[in-house]
């Protein structure tokens, strides 16, 4: 039995967080670029989001191609693609009710 808050991972199951925050930092730079306001409420973190699903998904495919040697919790990388999918959901939600007259 583990202790409570260990994260279980092997390989390179280790970068669903570092990937789920890259594009997240896409997001949210371009949008700042383009529209010069960094809060939540802009279209720019749905896109991040959705970038860091498109990367999780492509990168663990690639990475277990062979076999599923990258997991975290038990779990092959490439189905984390799921959470940054909801973060996009999310986020686009947020940007709606926001921006609703």
């Amino acid at each position: 039995m583990q202790p409570v808050g260990v994260v279980s991972w092997s390989g390179a199951g280790c970068l669903v967080g570092p990937l789920l925050l890259l594009g997240l930092a896409v997001g949210v730079v371009g949008q700042e670029v383009f529209d010069g306001n960094a809060v939540v409420t802009g279209i720019g973190w749905v896109g991040g989001f959705a970038l860091s699903a498109v990367l999780i998904r492509v990168i663990g495919r690639r990475l277990n191609r062979y076999g599923t040697r990258h997991t975290l919790y038990d779990s092959p990388l490439q189905s984390y693609w799921w959470l940054a999918f909801a973060c996009a959901v999310l986020a686009a939600g947020i940007v709606l009710l926001v921006n609703l007259p």
